[in-house]
């Protein structure tokens, strides 16, 4: 069975990407581009948009379902003619306000899935996008999440002091810098105690198979289709669990 997941743009973004994808003997694997509507979206951190923000504890999926009646009850939702979908990794909490019919994953999950096999016990993904900045940081077993304001033109050009300010544990002996905001960047000097570098097809090769077409078009552009190959690797593992449950 196959299935296709894209992106979901927020007004800021460029046309959606999706890719068709299957399941064989060896896991996931991409087939070939794909168009709206999409069977599942992804929708990139938008600060101006989104609700994010860190709590005192992780919270539980009932805490979370109190959150949202709290910062955005149902009556304005219904209001908005939007739906919205939340996710939570350690205590930081993000919420988006999805425009697609379609079944959302957050991008929290879907990083977390792709720097789980490629990163090192202290490593981390920097994913840009919307003029924001998304920090997803791998220590030992544990992940955490931190956002920024700052666009990733911005956040190069402030000092150590000041990144630390803006994310709290930036630290890491390695950052994989992903995201449509790459585009513009060549020079991508994070300091000296860290080694940082853009996403390749090779990190994602590592849980995602491609065929010679969704290759041709990975290989030359991954940092635009990171966030969708991790959404796609946390919906094959969602839909393998329910297959074995029944």
């Amino acid at each position: 069975m196959q299935f296709t997941i894209g992106t979901n743009t927020t007004g800021k973004q460029a046309q959606p990407l999706g890719l068709t994808f299957g399941m064989n003997g060896t896991g996931l694997i991409a087939i070939s581009p794909a168009t709206t509507p999409f069977d599942v979206t992804v929708q990139p951190f938008d600060p101006d948009r989104d609700i994010f923000y860190h709590t005192s504890e992780s919270l539980t999926p009932e805490d979370l379902a109190e959150e949202i009646e709290i910062h955005v009850p149902r009556s304005l939702r219904d209001k908005l003619n939007t739906r919205l979908t939340s996710g939570t990794l350690g205590n930081f909490v993000m919420m988006q306000s999805i425009s697609s019919g379609s079944p959302a994953i957050t991008p929290l999950a879907a990083l977390e899935k792709i720097l789980s096999p490629i990163g090192t016990v202290n490593s981390a993904i920097l994913q840009a996008d919307n003029g924001g900045t998304l920090f997803i940081r791998k220590s030992g077993n544990d992940h955490s999440a931190a956002t920024s304001t700052h666009s990733l033109k911005e956040f190069l050009n402030l000092s150590t002091d000041e990144r630390e300010r803006s994310f709290l544990n930036f630290q890491a002996s390695e950052i994989i810098v992903s995201g449509s905001d790459l585009d513009h960047f060549e020079n991508l000097d994070l300091g000296s105690l860290t080694s940082s570098r853009r996403i390749t097809i090779s990190d994602l090769s590592s849980f995602c198979n491609f065929t010679s077409e969704s290759a041709a078009i990975v290989e030359t552009n991954p940092h635009l289709y990171t966030l969708v190959i991790g959404a796609a690797a946390v919906y094959a593992e969602i839909r393998d669990s329910t297959i074995l449950k029944q």
